[in-house]
């Protein structure tokens, strides 16, 4: 892992009431938290927050960032 993708760089949080239609930072679903790491790396960017939405087979919400120059 390179030093701006640690596992203690980013934020968890459970948000059940999270909504894609007011979400303006850059976003993905997965089913697990490890997906969010891995989708991070394939887009190049750093992960911001795992959000646990506890709703449906996608719960997990990605948030990303493009990577610090």
């Amino acid at each position: 892992m390179t030093e701006g993708n640690q596992p203690n760089d980013f934020e968890k949080s459970e948000n059940e009431n999270w909504d894609w239609q007011t979400e303006t930072r850059e976003w993905s679903a997965a089913a697990t938290e490890l997906s969010c790491f891995a989708i991070a790396r394939m887009k190049n960017k750093d992960l911001v927050e795992i959000i646990d939405t506890k709703r449906g087979i996608l719960k997990f919400v990605c948030i990303f960032r493009d990577k610090a120059q």
